[in-house]
């Protein structure tokens, strides 16, 4: 079997997917360009490519528009068992989708997620509507992301889920951390303070750590929050620090998976007040290093991996009284960690990509 992924960009936890599905099938990713504008670039130093790439000539335009006929011109040349279209955002897209839906050629809908926009314009929805609506196939990851698609003309018939992930079995904590263990994994990070929270991301005012930095200014002085991703707003965020003079929240840039994965370690909770994400995967890296999460509602991942109670809370992030109660319950739930575990166990990129090919035998013997 051999399958065509059309994706914009080469982004790390795709290239894993790839490289885990090309164990067993026949993959190759036609890549718009090398990478986004908007990404630090040590995002993209990550696993070896093990799988066929097309890179296709274009003009590079904003954070990742893309303007070729390339695409189109590959599918004239070539063929697939499956050709999956990751989006329609870029024109290229565009071009590619126009192309299939003229010819009447069988392709694949795949998104990462999705977020409804009911205040859009009827020119947006139209829009949409039309270049979602028509695949012979969808991919999504939640039970969010399927009302997405069919708000924008998808069947609901043709939909269908795989877990989401963006870390391998191995990379699970076996257990979580000791007091003991986590003690000298924050001598050895020079990492301050009784309870340590941490959230990662770009520093962008999606994110909504200006409010989180806020909320901290009112925590114990023994609290640490550390904030972690570098971006256009860190000024911003270390004016706020200065002007609430605090000592317990910590700013870091960008930094490699590994090391990540240590302050995950470090830590007692990890924050996510992003005010939306389409998904947000770093929910499922925190579960899997033993940290429950504390989530704003608008985030397809929380929604999908968060049972509140158990592994992590969904709270409003505009309301101090939702994530204070939240932060006390996970300081004192010794379960939650092992509940955290638990839940990144079912979601990894070996599952993930056993579930695709699953489906994608399927699909093409009753085509």
């Amino acid at each position: 079997m051999h399958v065509l992924f059309v994706f914009n960009h080469p982004a790390p936890y795709k290239v894993r997917l790839f490289n885990e599905l090309s164990k067993e099938i026949e993959v190759t990713a036609l890549f718009e360009r090398l990478k986004n504008f908007d990404r630090n670039p040590l995002f993209y130093n990550g696993d070896n490519i093990k799988f066929k790439t097309v890179r296709i000539k274009g003009i590079n335009f904003g954070f990742e528009n893309h303007l070729s006929t390339g695409i189109v011109k590959h599918l004239k040349s070539h063929d697939y068992d499956i050709v999956v279209m990751n989006g329609w955002h870029t024109l290229s897209e565009i071009f590619a989708l126009n192309y299939l839906k003229k010819h009447r050629k069988s392709y694949v809908f795949y998104i990462n997620g999705g977020i409804i926009r009911p205040k859009e314009s009827h020119f947006m929805k139209r829009l949409k509507t039309h270049y979602i609506s028509g695949a012979d196939l969808y991919f999504s990851p939640d039970e969010n992301s399927n009302r997405y698609l069919t708000y924008y003309g998808a069947e609901q018939g043709k939909i269908v889920n795989y877990p989401y992930s963006t870390i391998y079995e191995n990379e699970i904590l076996k257990q979580p951390l000791t007091r003991t263990e986590k003690g000298s994994l924050r001598s050895e990070l020079n990492i301050h303070g009784t309870k340590i929270f941490i959230s990662c991301g770009q520093f962008i005012a999606r994110k909504n750590y200006a409010r989180l930095i806020e909320y901290w200014s009112n925590q114990p002085s023994d609290y640490t929050l550390i904030l972690i991703g570098g971006g256009k707003e860190k000024r911003k965020y270390q004016k706020l620090i200065k002007k609430h003079a605090l000592q317990n929240v910590i700013l870091k840039d960008f930094m490699d998976k590994q090391s990540l994965f240590k302050y995950f370690q470090a830590a007692d909770g990890y924050l996510f007040p992003s005010k939306e994400d389409i998904y947000g995967h770093v929910v499922n890296e925190a579960l899997s290093q033993g940290l429950p999460v504390i989530s704003n509602i608008n985030v397809n991942s929380a929604l999908c991996l968060i049972n509140n109670g158990k592994n992590g809370y969904i709270v409003n992030f505009d309301n101090d009284k939702e994530i204070s109660d939240s932060i006390a319950h996970v300081i004192n739930d010794e379960a939650m960690p092992y509940e955290a575990l638990k839940t990144a166990r079912e979601n990894t990129i070996e599952k993930m990509a056993k579930r695709h090919v699953t489906i994608f035998k399927k699909w093409v013997e009753n085509k």
